[in-house]
């Protein structure tokens, strides 16, 4: 990045040349000094509203909006290291057709010719294909052309996604919700496999912020009860932290809900010494001051059982808020991608547009996106994506895609307000936006972004000086008064016939290993391969950087006589990875955990080649964890690189005892 920046001056002979002043210095503009811009860093359809320092125009820093109630000057590592995939020399610099360099003009009139065709069938044969959309501005865009072409259809895909949060409150409140906690006010915590103080858990910075404020052993101090699957930042921050296998959390949860006067059922333990009596206790003594978080991964009964459990507790409009969902399109990912599939296969889709993603790479491996997508059963495949990864190598056209500091568009924080995202810089290799895209579908192709997102707002403005609002907007970080309101549910009566969770059999022989699927904490599902960076950053924990291991706890590793760095062979579903094993204090006993967005084939010169890619073991049918897996040595070593090793304080033999 510095090299970039430096324009890689050191590397060659530069002409001697006189240095001059500006001969018209722009506003404000003062050689030193720099200027400070907020916008938006949006992750997973989720924004971070941010501040980005500048100096001539060239953005050097990201911090949080300390003005902003969703993040209070927070951030995380994500949007820290977002600067820097600006700067990657790896990015896509032109617009391709098949690998040969195009202009952004050929590729409209390439296009418009299908388009055309397509308005005659309403759109029948075109597809689009996005991640999680929280811009007001471009869900008003794709709904907009649906309307004038509804047999077209809009599809939705992220491989680290909250679908069992979304079919969670579905089942409970017959209605997609947000769900918002307010941390200021709980007494006691209960995070139910919740990692949600690190970095992409929606609203983290603010999050982490509450539970922090509240941690004064001299005052009135929170209390917080942990039970996980994976060990975790969150679980290091615990008062009571309980490990256990993801398949055995929903029964957990279930007896904890019998024991706060709810009917769920569930298997009651005999151990007099078991975790769910005396967090109940807890829960019981802090009405209205306490709060129940399921985590992503846990399928959607855990989330039901949760949300009727702060219920129960009175927790609802204390502690626990409901609003309209961030996600303009909430639906299910993998259901979506499958459709899209069955529709590519059966020769349905003329067109599909890519706006995003890699799924190519990280789709569910029995849906086999990457050979459909491969196929000639789609006529015109446009893929928008910043760089030349595994999905744009198997489409026609690519459209490098500006990166957020070079473009303008809108999103959604977790608490609904709407940030303006301004860009810093103009696109250093002419890239364009999602919005740019779709208005070619619409035949409006030459507005540019600013043009695009200021019309959608103008007729959203109700007040009379629409440049005193769009001003103060760009200036704040965010627009006034789009904070979602908290709106009342209910609890639907059927949701107490919740479906029941795989039950694993951790009792008997250790033949059902359990497996479970992990966003990365560096690099999340891969789009963060090619950031050197959050390679190099030391992962929570195990402070491993470049790699992912296959990860196991210490009494499995002793079963299996697996040390630190062997290599083992995973097999799952038929398939199977080899991997390192990294043998984790506070993990479950016969379970393992695999960290997705590793092995990747077309990253860049920094992520291509690092770890081993586990999306092939994962399925729409276990996206989050599952029983069978199989572990197996292979009597070969492969060594890790851990910033941090154990150590131990016992007492050699022979010597005087501490």
């Amino acid at each position: 990045a510095s090299l970039a920046l430096a324009g890689l001056t050191g590397c060659t002979r530069m002409p001697n040349t006189e240095i001059v002043p500006y001969v018209r210095q722009p506003e404000n503009v003062v050689p030193g000094r720099p200027m400070f811009y907020a916008t938006a860093f949006t992750l997973g359809g989720y924004a971070s509203p941010i501040l980005v320092e500048s100096h001539l125009f060239r953005p050097t820093k990201v911090e949080g909006n300390p003005q902003h109630p969703a993040s209070l000057g927070g951030t995380d590592v994500y949007a820290q290291a977002s600067l820097l995939d600006l700067y990657d020399p790896d990015r896509a610099q032109n617009v391709t057709y098949m690998g040969d360099v195009r202009s952004w003009n050929a590729f409209v009139e390439a296009v418009r010719g299908p388009i055309n065709v397509q308005k005659s069938m309403a759109g029948g044969g075109v597809r689009i294909l996005t991640q999680t959309v929280s811009s007001p501005t471009l869900a008003a865009q794709i709904r907009s052309y649906l309307e004038t072409s509804p047999m077209a259809k809009w599809h939705v895909y992220e491989p680290i996604n909250r679908d069992n949060v979304i079919e969670g409150a579905k089942l409970a409140f017959g209605e997609p919700v947000e769900t918002r906690y307010d941390l200021s006010k709980a007494d006691v915590i209960v995070s139910l496999d919740a990692d949600f103080l690190y970095a992409g858990f929606p609203g983290s910075a603010r999050y982490t912020r509450d539970f922090a404020a509240r941690r004064n052993p001299d005052g009135n101090m929170n209390r917080m009860y942990v039970v996980e699957s994976v060990p975790s930042s969150t679980g290091m921050k615990a008062d009571h932290r309980l490990s256990m296998g993801s398949g055995k959390i929903e029964n957990f949860v279930r007896v904890l809900a019998g024991l706060v006067g709810l009917d769920f059922g569930g298997i009651v333990s005999d151990d007099p010494k078991s975790f769910e009596p005396p967090l109940a206790k807890d829960l019981l003594s802090h009405k209205g001051s306490s709060v129940v978080l399921a985590g992503d991964h846990q399928p959607q009964g855990v989330h039901v059982i949760a949300h009727a459990i702060n219920q129960a507790l009175g927790n609802v409009g204390k502690t626990v808020f409901y609003t309209d969902p961030v996600d303009a399109n909430p639906v299910n990912r993998n259901e979506s991608l499958h459709d899209l599939v069955q529709d590519m296969r059966a020769g349905k889709v003329d067109l599909l547009l890519v706006l995003g993603g890699n799924p190519a790479y990280d789709a569910p491996a029995e849906l086999e996106f990457a050979s459909a997508l491969k196929s000639n059963a789609v006529n015109l495949k446009v893929y928008l994506g910043t760089h030349r990864n595994e999905t744009a190598e198997l489409c026609q056209w690519h459209v490098p895609e500006a990166h957020y500091l070079e473009s303008w568009s809108d999103a959604r924080a977790y608490d609904g307000t709407v940030s303006i995202v301004q860009p810093l810089i103009e696109p250093l290799y002419g890239g364009k936006s999602s919005h740019e895209i779709v208005t070619i579908l619409a035949g409006q192709s030459g507005l540019t972004g600013r043009e695009i997102v200021q019309a959608y707002w103008q007729k959203q403005h109700t007040g009379p000086d629409f440049d005193a609002f769009w001003r103060k907007s760009l200036h704040d970080g965010w627009i006034a008064s789009t904070t979602f309101s908290p709106k009342s549910v209910t609890l639907k009566a059927a949701s107490i016939a919740v479906p029941g969770a795989l039950q694993l059999d951790f009792d008997g022989p250790y033949t059902n290993i359990e497996i479970n699927f992990r966003r990365d904490p560096s690099i999340y599902d891969g789009r963060f391969s090619n950031n050197g960076w959050l390679q190099e950053l030391p992962k929570p924990l195990t402070k491993l950087t470049w790699d992912n291991p296959i990860m196991i706890g210490p009494a499995m590793a002793e079963r299996l006589k697996l040390n630190f760095k062997d290599v083992a062979e995973l097999e799952f579903n038929g398939k199977k990875v080899k991997g390192a094993v990294w043998i984790q204090a506070g993990h479950p006993d016969n379970s393992i955990t695999v960290f997705l967005g590793y092995g990747r084939t077309r990253a860049g010169r920094v992520g291509t080649g690092t770890g081993f890619d586990v999306y092939p073991l994962r399925t729409s049918q276990a996206p989050w964890f599952a029983g069978g897996a199989k572990l197996t040595p292979t009597g070969d070593i492969y060594q890790l690189a851990s910033t941090q090793g154990y150590q131990t304080m016992e007492t050699p033999v022979g010597e005087r005892p501490l």
